[in-house]
């Protein structure tokens, strides 16, 4: 059972929605967030931790993450996932969607399996990243876009039996999110949609060639948001706008970006957020094993994928996901000018409209999960509160976390302190 202790954050500058507070501070309670404020007097509390100097903000939401640390989900177990999910916490991500590519279904089953035995355990855990869900990317994508997704294992819809073996996952958590990148054009494409969407997927078009006309059927249906915009996508035709120019004119449809330097040159990114704003843009990582794991050649969906320069790359030739984290990502568009309160919104709030939990998560707000991540003056991760529990960090981020009784060693000599004043 979680503690009812009270912890209170303070000093810090709080990373809200639309601006920062500073100073400020943040009362949490049994996994909730019961108070954001920027007054002077403190509230009473169990357990004060000064972040004076830190930005604090939401835990990160990744929607589309393959693997990491040397951890695939296609080849998990429980422990792998466990260790997937601990690397991920270190690196400021609280909340995941572990992604699947196309694949043989006995494989599908496998993955079923080993995240039946972990999710429900998973909350025992506080230094590891929770699982939010599952997200299909394909099988049900066009052979004409496959990037690095393998055109063996794609499918078209005639009836129930092309799905069935993906909607029978049953999994017991709450929440746990559904999500599926599709592509409209494939055969039965639209019918497919509406299958899915009336069992509650989350559905995005991606890997696709659909024209603007398909999209707007799609999108009628339910199919409301873009992956990895605008890769493995058609480019933007002056007399077919295809997927690519529907986005941009849609005033509704969210986009998810990878911002790794590789997929999309920063140029581009200033484009598409200058079209669209950053109130719809989400970022993802789309890591794959091989992130945290530096240059090399790795045997990942059963084939050789190089990384060089930080750049993935298959036999072919054709971008594999990235080996980047999503905290890298807020990095790197802080770096190409996008102000940090926009870029933690992206990896924060708008991945949870995506999924339809903003009620829960993606913003330091009262009645919320108290997921929180404080970040230092160079963004790297200082301190974690998932599920309502500390997480303390050693000054590089890429280190395990201290056990919960050492000493956090910082210059400023952040600790567990006394009170230096309460309410009445």
């Amino acid at each position: 059972m979680r503690a009812s202790k009270r912890i209170l954050l303070y000093g810090g500058r709080l990373v809200l929605p639309d601006r920062f507070v500073e100073p400020g501070w943040v009362l949490i309670q049994e996994g909730t967030i019961l108070d954001v404020s920027a007054a002077e007097r403190l509230p009473s509390a169990d357990e004060y931790w000064d972040v004076q100097g830190g930005y604090v903000g939401p835990g990160l939401i990744d929607l589309h993450i393959h693997g990491s640390a040397g951890v695939d989900l296609l080849t998990a177990t429980a422990d792998d996932l466990r260790r997937w999910a601990r690397f991920l916490l270190r690196h400021g991500v609280t909340r995941f969607l572990p992604t699947l590519v196309p694949a043989d279904p006995a494989q599908y089953a496998r993955v079923r399996a080993v995240l039946a035995e972990y999710v429900p355990e998973q909350d025992r855990d506080p230094g590891a990243a929770s699982i939010l869900g599952v997200h299909f990317e394909g099988p049900f994508v066009s052979p004409r876009r496959p990037g690095a997704l393998n055109p063996r294992f794609f499918r078209t819809f005639r009836s129930l039996r092309d799905v069935g073996e993906l909607l029978t996952w049953d999994i017991p958590a709450r929440p746990f999110v559904w999500m599926m990148t599709l592509a409209p054009e494939i055969e039965g494409g639209l019918a497919l949609i509406e299958e899915l969407q009336q069992r509650g997927f989350r559905l995005a078009i991606g890997h696709s060639e659909a024209s603007f006309e398909l999209c707007e059927a799609a999108a009628g249906r339910g199919a409301a948001h873009v992956t990895h915009f605008p890769n493995a996508l058609a480019p933007l035709h002056h007399r077919q706008l295809g997927v690519t120019g529907w986005a941009l004119l849609s005033e509704t449809v969210t986009l998810d970006l990878i911002a790794d330097g590789h997929h999309l040159d920063p140029r581009m990114i200033a484009l598409v957020r200058k079209v669209v704003g950053s109130d719809r843009l989400a970022l993802i990582s789309d890591a794959i094993a091989a992130a945290g794991l530096g240059d090399g050649r790795y045997e990942i969906w059963g084939e050789t994928i190089r990384v060089v320069n930080g750049r993935t790359e298959n036999a072919a030739g054709n971008l594999a996901g990235s080996v980047i984290t999503l905290l890298d990502a807020v990095r790197h568009l802080v770096q190409w000018g996008i102000p940090l309160l926009e870029a933690i919104r992206m990896a924060t709030l708008v991945p949870a409209r995506v999924l339809g939990l903003e009620g829960e998560f993606g913003s330091l707000a009262p009645g919320k999960r108290a997921d929180l991540l404080v970040l230092d003056e160079r963004l790297r991760p200082r301190l974690v509160v998932h599920e309502g529990e500390i997480v303390r960090f050693s000054e590089d981020s890429s280190a395990p976390p201290l056990a919960r009784e050492e000493t956090w060693a910082r210059p400023s000599g952040e600790r567990l302190i006394s009170p230096p004043r309460e309410d009445d």
